[in-house]
């Protein structure tokens, strides 16, 4: 069988399963091509189907089924056909609706475990590619999340912008050229930036992948945003150009909060 005849094999075995009611591709519609990259699927249940059952029938060179999740990506499995690898997230819909509510209503502001962005759970299914939808529950998430909520929208800028800086840290690396201290300080900084640049245009911050072709189509950021962030990190890579990174940067922030 081919690698598409594996998946397609794969995604109704999961279909029928009883407690199964929505099927979910992350990243959209087209599938990676030459190994470029894993498959995401999401599947959201009444109930997380047991282990045995998730145990499918198919050519592959590996399966593993967990018997226990995590808070972030649900009871997780990972399956590779001809070297793909493919991770299956179970939710149940009733942890991912109070997922959802918690995003929204603004009280999961900052970044989790060091590397989660509650917001983008929604940037997540914004993007979804449906494969199965039996009550519409990933159609009604997208149509609920499809306007930006205002409020949030407000809560993530205020929260975020305020942390932009932090003048003491950045004189103290810049007036020693201590480059590891200044990227330290900058690298916390410039993940407050992002949040609230996102935010401000109404954009679900996803991750910091691709965040420069992201910010390439919003209306609202400072001018020449993207070329000026790369100068503050390239400059900041010297202790003689110390100087000029902080001091772009500084514009950027300005900009920003004007």
């Amino acid at each position: 069988m081919s690698f598409i005849d594996n998946y397609n094999l794969l995604i109704n075995l999961i279909k029928n399963i009883d407690e199964v009611l929505s099927i979910g591709k992350s990243g959209g519609k087209n599938l990676p091509v030459n190994n470029e990259s894993d498959i995401d699927i999401y599947v959201f249940c009444t109930q997380i189907p047991a282990a045995k059952v998730r145990r499918f029938d198919i050519e592959c060179t590996n399966m593993t089924i967990n018997e226990t999740g995590g808070k972030f990506w649900g009871v997780c499995d990972f399956i590779t056909i001809e070297q793909t690898d493919i991770c299956i997230m179970y939710f149940t819909v009733s942890d991912m609706d109070n997922e959802i509510e918690s995003v929204l209503n603004g009280s999961r502001l900052d970044r989790e475990n060091e590397y989660f962005y509650p917001t983008g759970r929604c940037a997540t299914f914004l993007s979804m590619h449906i494969l199965y939808d039996k009550t519409d529950y990933i159609a009604d998430i997208k149509n609920r999340i499809s306007k930006y909520p205002p409020t949030l929208a407000d809560k993530l800028y205020n929260h975020h912008i305020r942390k932009i800086f932090n003048n003491e840290d950045f004189e103290r690396a810049v007036s020693r050229g201590d480059v590891l201290f200044y990227h330290v300080t900058l690298e916390s900084a410039l993940d407050h930036f992002l949040q609230a640049l996102f935010a401000f245009n109404h954009y679900y911050f996803p991750s910091r992948k691709r965040s420069l072709q992201y910010i390439e189509t919003f209306k609202h950021k400072p001018v020449d945003c993207s070329e000026k962030l790369l100068k503050v990190i390239k400059l900041g890579a010297k202790a003689e150009t110390l100087s000029q990174s902080h001091d772009i940067w500084t514009a950027l922030c300005n900009e920003m909060i004007c």
